[in-house]
C-alpha cells in the first residue's frame, strides 16, 4: 500500500482547474465528539482527517492528550472511508507535575534539536505512534519557534521524513504565516523553501490577520492570503502548499480578546440582540454589543464567507484546503461545501 499512496497522494494534491479539490479538516481532542460527528455528517466529503491529539510530555515525548480516544479504530475508520488519517504533533508540553499545558513551548523544542541523540529519540516516537496507531501521515505543527533554531528544524524536518518514508508514512509541516522572508521567532523560524524540499505538504495557517495582538477585523482576507500564497509560491513547488481555513473566529472587548466558535457568536448575536454586519473585506460577519463589561466586537467564520474565501483560493489556483477545526462551525458550512465540491454528506 505504501508503495502506492505517495504518488496518488502528490497526483491528487496539484493544483489547477482540471484537478479534483482534495480537501481536509482537523478533529482536536477537546472537541473530539462534535468534530468525528461532523467528519461522518460528509463521509466522501473530505480526503484528509488530521487528529489533533499528540502533545509532548515534560520529557519532550509525544503522547495522546486524551487515551480514552481508541485513535488505532479511529484511522481505520477513515481508511475505509477511503480518506488519509493524520495524526498532529503539537509542541503542546504537559508539565510532569500537573497543572496547567504549556501552549506552543519553544525551549522543549529547542532542548530536542540541539541534542543529536534525544532529537533520534523523538523521531523514533513519532515514528512509532503514529506507525502503531495506523495513521497515513504525520503532520508536524511546532509554532512560536526561535529563530536560531531555524536550521536545526529543517534538519529534524529532513530526518524525520526519511525515516516516515522507510514506513511508508507522509509527513506534513503546518506553519504560521508570513508574507516575505524573515529570521525573526515565531514565523521566521521557519524556513519554507527547506521543509518544501523534504515534506509531502507545507500546510500554511491563513489566519490570525488579526488576533488578541491587534485590534478587532476578520482573521483573514482575500487579499492579505493572496500576498502569503504569492511568497509561499517564491519558496515552495505549488502542489506542495496547502492553505489552512480557520472556521471559527474572535471576540474582542475592554483589554482582552478570545477565540469564539460559530456557535457561541451565534448566541451571542442573539442574546444582545446584536445587528450582524458584513466587513467588505471578505464578506465576513460580524457585531458589536455592549454590556456590564463594557463594548464588544465580534468578527467570526460562516458558510457565506468561507465559501467566499474558497472561491478566491480557486481564483488564485489553489483547490485544496484544510479546515481548522471541525465540531462548532456554522452548520450549513459542510453542506454548501459538498455542493460546491460534488460531493455527498449524510443529511
Amino acid at each position: 500500500m505504501s508503495l502506492f499512496i505517495l504518488p496518488l497522494f502528490l497526483a491528487a494534491c496539484a493544483s489547477g482547474g482540471a484537478k479534483p479539490a482534495r480537501l481536509g479538516a482537523w478533529v482536536t481532542y477537546w472537541d473530539y465528539n462534535r468534530g468525528i460527528d461532523s467528519v461522518r455528517s460528509a463521509p466522501s466529503l473530505l480526503n484528509d482527517i488530521y487528529f489533533f491529539a499528540a502533545h509532548l510530555d515534560s520529557e519532550g515525548a509525544p503522547v495522546f492528550a486524551n487515551k480514552n480516544i481508541p485513535f488505532n479504530l479511529e484511522a481505520g475508520r477513515v481508511k475505509e472511508g477511503n480518506a488519509l488519517p493524520w495524526l498532529t504533533v503539537v509542541n503542546d508540553v504537559k508539565p510532569s507535575a500537573g497543572g496547567a499545558v504549556i501552549l506552543k513551548d519553544p525551549q522543549v523544542i529547542h532542548d530536542l534539536l540541539s541534542d543529536p541523540d534525544r532529537r533520534r529519540q523523538h523521531r523514533s516516537e513519532i515514528v512509532r505512534l503514529a506507525a502503531t496507531h495506523g495513521f497515513a501521515g504525520v503532520d508536524i505543527d511546532y509554532e512560536n519557534l526561535r529563530a536560531v533554531d531555524r536550521d536545526l528544524f529543517s534538519l529534524f524536518i529532513r530526518e524525520l521524513a526519511a525515516d516516515l518514508k522507510q514506513k511508508g508514512i507522509l509527513l506534513s509541516v503546518t506553519v504560521q504565516p508570513k508574507a516575505r522572508e524573515s529570521r525573526a521567532d515565531g514565523p521566521g523560524a521557519a524556513d519554507w523553501a527547506d521543509l518544501c524540499r523534504s515534506a509531502d505538504r507545507l500546510q500554511i495557517m491563513l489566519y490570525n490577520l488579526h488576533s488578541g495582538k491587534s485590534g478587532p477585523g476578520p482573521i483573514a482576507t482575500p487579499a492579505w492570503i493572496k500576498e502569503i500564497l504569492q511568497f509561499a509560491e517564491s519558496q515552495c513547488p505549488r502542489e506542495r502548499v496547502v492553505p489552512i481555513l480557520k472556521v471559527s473566529g474572535m471576540k474582542w472587548g475592554g483589554e482582552h480578546a478570545e477565540g469564539v466558535q460559530y456557535d457561541r457568536a451565534a448566541s451571542l448575536a442573539e442574546a444582545h440582540r446584536a445587528e450582524i454586519l458584513r466587513d467588505p473585506n471578505g464578506n465576513v460577519p460580524y457585531f458589536i454589543y455592549t454590556d456590564a463589561g463594557g463594548r464588544h466586537t465580534v468578527y467570526y467564520e460562516d458558510a457565506e464567507s468561507l465559501m467566499e474565501k474558497i472561491a478566491a483560493l480557486e481564483s488564485f489556483g489553489y483547490r485544496n484546503v484544510v479546515f481548522w477545526s471541525l465540531g462548532r462551525q456554522d452548520p450549513e458550512f459542510l453542506p454548501r461545501l459538498a455542493e460546491r465540491s460534488g460531493r455527498k454528506t449524510g443529511r
